[in-house]
Formats: C-alpha cells, sequence, structure tokens
C-alpha cells in the first residue's frame, strides 16, 4: 500500500474517531484549506454561490476518494494507478466541477 493511501486511512480512522471525541474536532481543520481553493475556483468560474458549491465540491471529491478506496468503487473501479482509473476519476471530477460550476455538460463530449 502506499503512503498516500495509507495517509488517506489513517485521515479517515481519526475523522472518525472525532465524533466521538470532541475534543479531537480540530482534526477536522485538515479541509480548510482545500475549501478555501475550490469556493476560490468556482468563484473565477462563475458559479452562482461559490461558498456553498465549493464546500460541496470538497465533500463530493471526498466521497469519491474514500470510495475509490474504501467503498464499492474499491472494487468496480478500474484498478488503482491505471490509465483506466486516471480516465475515470477525470470524468467524475470534471462532471463534479461543470455542475457545481453552473455548466451541466457531459465531459466526454466537446463543448460548442
Amino acid at each position: 500500500m502506499s503512503t498516500a493511501r495509507n495517509r488517506t486511512f489513517a485521515r479517515y480512522a481519526c475523522l472518525l474517531e472525532a465524533t466521538h471525541r470532541p475534543e479531537l474536532r480540530t482534526i477536522l481543520a485538515y479541509g480548510d484549506a482545500s475549501r478555501a481553493q475550490s469556493r476560490a475556483m468556482l468563484a473565477a468560474a462563475g458559479a452562482r454561490n461559490p461558498g456553498q458549491a465549493g464546500d460541496h465540491l470538497v465533500a463530493c471529491i471526498d466521497g469519491l476518494l474514500f470510495d475509490r478506496l474504501a467503498g464499492a468503487g474499491a472494487r468496480t473501479a478500474p484498478p488503482p494507478g491505471t490509465a483506466a482509473n486516471r480516465a475515470d476519476l477525470t470524468v467524475a471530477v470534471t462532471t463534479l466541477l461543470r455542475a457545481f460550476a453552473g455548466r451541466h455538460t457531459d465531459p466526454r463530449r466537446p463543448a460548442g
């Protein structure tokens, strides 16, 4: 298992533990930078409510990552590290970005 994968599993374990131990809730601050970047990116893309959309985008991507590592996606997605897996994730993230920016188009089809 890769170092990044181990770190991600440890982060999820800490987040779950923080739900039972309020003194650990500072762990939840891990996402502050990602949320700020996401809000700024969606504001630049013209999202109607970039604050909310940015938070939702990060939550969706985090859920996608969890699904790939520990959920059903771990059994059904293309193998990790492969070109097929990267292509599948690219479609998923592009779809999310377009949806949260207010551009509901199929990322597999050229714009125009």
